[in-house]
């Protein structure tokens, strides 16, 4: 038995080489510091290209042959579905922190994918130790299959393996939430961040997971051909296209060196009464004097961390005194001083000898579009607005020297 070739099983083979390229592709690149996370979405390529084959090959033949093709079709983990939804958390997380290893605590998040090889292993191994050579009726699909083949295509198991991917796209993006607030509180320059793929991952499988389960509920009420569930794979399959090619465009971006752990920011969540803090006072005055003498601020990608280890700080503590001491985040903060370089360069004529973006840079912005939004935020006017409105103050004061 070959692959019989159709309009349903070759448009299916489309996504289908789509997850086996990007998967294999992500799998196998190394030598940067997103080779874990590379790993993983790899892997989940992979996986939802095997939900995509479990159709294809059905409609390429596999399924009605009646020979060792169709116990495949019944023996295969085809449902893969109880496997994304642990890898998806463990990718945002190494994607997020690339220092992150495995550790004894992640061990629990194994427990239903361990549960779920033990079921295939069993039914494969029971199945063909206890009934083989299956009977050749109509119940064993001729002789392909015995009573445990499906199994994994239960309703019990089917609902556990939804609800898995539900806990962890909802886990995940709480977790999405609390990376954004760190970026900010641990991150001068948000600009290589880039927050819409992370959070689009998550709206892809969540949207991926409706339209399943969405077609399984409609399938138990009211059982459809095979061709009416072909059309849920085709989309799932339009899934695929996104995450492998702008899963590899984001792996291939260049992007800061990031260290979030989820409960970093519990510490900073700590009492923000000044009683709590006797030594605010002198921080700050410690800070100001740093950032005044050394201008830290002009390093356009640094980090709390780094800016900590110049105070001889913990992130931790600076953090509070950058949030208690002047009641912003560390991004906000070091922008402000930004602004007043910037401001001050201005007030000095360098805009009419160096561009704008030139002072930008300069003063440790690295894009024009942060520049632009963090001076609007601080001053309320755009740059341009902020010089004509200095250049007219100027002029004023002449006609007024002039006339005395």
């Amino acid at each position: 038995m070959g692959f019989e070739f159709n309009s349903y099983s070759a448009i299916l083979l489309l996504p289908f080489s789509q997850a086996v390229l990007f998967g294999m592709l992500l799998i196998c690149k190394t030598g940067d510091r997103f080779k874990l996370s590379n790993l993983l979405l790899g892997v989940i390529l992979l996986l939802i290209g095997v939900r995509i084959a479990y159709w294809m090959l059905g409609f390429a033949g596999w399924y009605d042959s009646h020979d060792a093709f169709t116990s495949f079709m019944f023996y295969f983990p085809f449902n893969t579905t109880c496997l994304i939804g642990p890898l998806i958390y463990f990718y945002f997380l190494s994607a997020t922190n690339q220092d992150f290893r495995f550790e004894k605590k992640h061990s629990y998040h194994l427990l239903l994918p361990i549960l779920w090889l033990v079921i295939i292993v069993g039914k494969i191994a029971l199945d063909y130790m206890l009934y083989f050579p299956f009977p050749k009726t109509l119940n064993s699909q001729f002789g392909t299959k015995g009573p445990l083949a499906e199994v994994d295509k239960t309703l019990l198991f089917t609902l556990v393996s939804y609800g898995s991917l539900t806990y962890y796209l909802v886990l995940t993006y709480k977790l999405f939430g609390a990376y954004r607030q760190y970026a900010i509180e641990n991150l001068s320059s948000l600009e290589n961040l880039d927050f819409a793929w992370l959070r689009n991952i998550l709206l892809a499988m969540g949207s991926g997971l409706i339209l399943m389960f969405t077609y399984q509920i409609i399938n138990w009420i009211n059982p459809l051909t095979y061709k009416a569930e072909w059309y849920s794979y085709m989309l799932l399959g339009i899934l695929v296209y996104y995450l492998g090619i702008k899963g590899y465009m984001f792996q291939g971006s260049n992007k800061p060196a990031l260290y979030f752990t989820n409960g970093l920011q519990v510490e900073d969540g700590q009492s923000n009464e000044a009683k709590g803090f006797p030594d605010l006072a002198r921080r700050m005055k410690e800070l100001d004097q740093l950032l005044d003498q050394r201008k830290p601020y002009l390093i356009a990608d640094l980090t709390l961390s780094q800016l900590a280890s110049m105070m001889g700080l913990n992130s931790s503590i600076l953090s509070r005194v950058i949030n208690m001491g002047h009641n912003l985040n560390f991004n906000d903060f070091i922008n402000a001083y930004r602004i007043r370089e910037v401001i001050s360069r201005i007030d000095n004529q360098q805009h009419k000898k160096v561009t704008l973006l030139g002072i930008a840079l300069d003063s440790g912005f690295n894009s024009k579009a942060t520049f632009n939004r963090a001076f609007k935020k601080q001053t309320g006017k755009t740059p341009l607005e902020y010089i004509k409105n200095l250049e007219s103050q100027r002029k004023l004061v002449s006609n007024y020297d002039l006339e005395r």
